[in-house]
């Protein structure tokens, strides 16, 4: 069995790459419309002691001749324990005979893959002339939203909103080392909304964006709102 571990996988996958999956995000999302690859509904462990959860998203694609299962954890308060909020294992089977192929560190691929996500969805729901981009949100996951975004549209305005103004600065600072040369600013939450494109990426389960502040046309990816009861 292949072991790759979260700098094995940076080393593969790193962000400058994002356009390559987008590309192949985009496909695997042709292919399921097509029946071509499968993937049930994920399923949840609940640990409301600890104000976090499990899922289970087990796949498999045709195309590839590759399954695959991931265990993902959703933590909000990790960070203040020193962790991600979000981390993961994947395993790889050969579908043929159920063999496992591979262990991988998942944490990196789903960042990358949703903010890949999130640029599928922008590039062909959001207005051909979209310009600007609302973030909500500076956390991990705003890395890829960002880099993925500025992929598939050319976005002349970026504001970012964090209730920690010290998120937002270190979200810039990653972000220029990867030499992504994006402007970000610190805005009022309800500027923030008002652009062309809205990502929320926060945990919240109370709603914190108002309908009065999203102009018309306004394209949102809602990432932050992954299981029963978040409500962005």
């Amino acid at each position: 069995m292949l072991f790759l571990s979260r700098k094995d996988v940076e080393k593969i996958l790193p962000l400058r790459e994002i356009k390559k999956v987008i590309n192949v995000v985009e496909k695997a999302f042709f292919d399921f419309s097509e029946g071509i690859a499968q993937m049930p509904p994920k399923v949840y462990l609940i640990f409301k002691e600890f104000d976090g959860d499990l899922r289970i998203m087990p796949s498999w694609s045709k195309r590839l001749l590759m399954a695959g299962t991931k265990i993902v954890n959703v933590h909000p308060q990790n960070p203040k324990r020193g962790l991600p909020s979000v981390m993961a294992g994947i395993v790889l089977n050969d579908p043929k005979t159920g063999m496992p192929l591979a262990l991988i560190d998942g944490t990196w691929i789903t960042a990358m893959r949703t903010g890949a996500a999130s640029g599928v969805a922008t590039k062909y729901l959001a207005r051909k002339n979209a310009k600007t981009l609302g973030v909500v949100g500076a956390g991990f996951q705003a890395i890829t939203q960002i880099a993925a975004i500025s992929k598939v549209k050319k976005l002349k305005e970026i504001l970012v909103y964090d209730i920690k103004e010290e998120a937002i600065e270190r979200l810039a600072k990653i972000l220029a080392k990867e030499k992504i040369k994006i402007k970000i600013k610190k805005g009022s939450l309800e500027e923030v909304c008002q652009k062309d494109i809205l990502v929320t990426v926060t945990p919240t389960r109370e709603p914190i964006v108002k309908r009065e502040w999203i102009k018309p046309g306004t394209h949102i990816n809602a990432v932050g709102a992954d299981a029963p009861g978040k409500e962005e």
